[in-house]
């Protein structure tokens, strides 16, 4: 008898310890971080390389959008749920999406209306915004120690010639 109990009692230890490990998985995003990226042209140089190949009308339109639209954030925050992650870029208006990959309305400071959902895989987590004109893709990872959040930036338009795509990196701070 002595021996069952100890079976039961080593199994339900492993379980909990296993559904600790879940948990501690799903959550681990979830914090305040500053930017630390060394090159504050990271993003400008992104989008000069994707214009480049339009023509001289159209490439200054182009680059003037996209660097109004693409500032160098300075803090990124993630707070997640059961059943929502939201992450908020500065002081713009946070974005609350479903974590089953499902799709929502977002509206952006300058009004512009996004379907935005996000998915998170195998420590992988993943925002996308489209629009009439293109997608943003965010894609997040995090170091093995926590500590580092790296942030790969990819846009897409049917107007550009090649997408743009950069890499920001952030300092956990809280």
């Amino acid at each position: 008898m002595r021996r069952f109990v100890r079976i039961m009692l080593a199994a339900t230890l492993c379980t909990a310890i296993a559904v600790v490990g879940r948990a501690t998985e799903t959550t681990s995003f979830q914090g305040v971080y500053a930017n630390a990226t060394p090159d504050a042209d990271v993003i400008a140089k992104a989008i000069d390389a994707a214009v480049s190949g339009m023509n001289f009308i159209k490439r200054p339109i182009a680059r003037s959008r996209l660097t109004k639209t693409n500032t160098l954030y300075r803090r990124v925050e993630i707070s997640q749920s059961t059943s929502e992650i939201r992450i908020r870029f500065d002081q713009g208006n946070p974005v609350a999406m479903p974590i089953d990959g499902s799709t929502v309305k977002w509206t952006r400071n300058d009004g512009e209306v996004f379907d935005v959902s996000a998915s998170l895989q195998d420590a992988q987590l993943t925002q996308t915004f489209k629009a009439g004109d293109g997608q943003r893709v965010n894609h997040f990872s995090l170091s093995p120690d926590g500590a580092t959040l790296t942030l790969q930036v990819t846009l897409s338009s049917p107007q550009l010639p090649e997408p743009v795509k950069y890499t920001l990196t952030f300092r956990r701070s809280q």
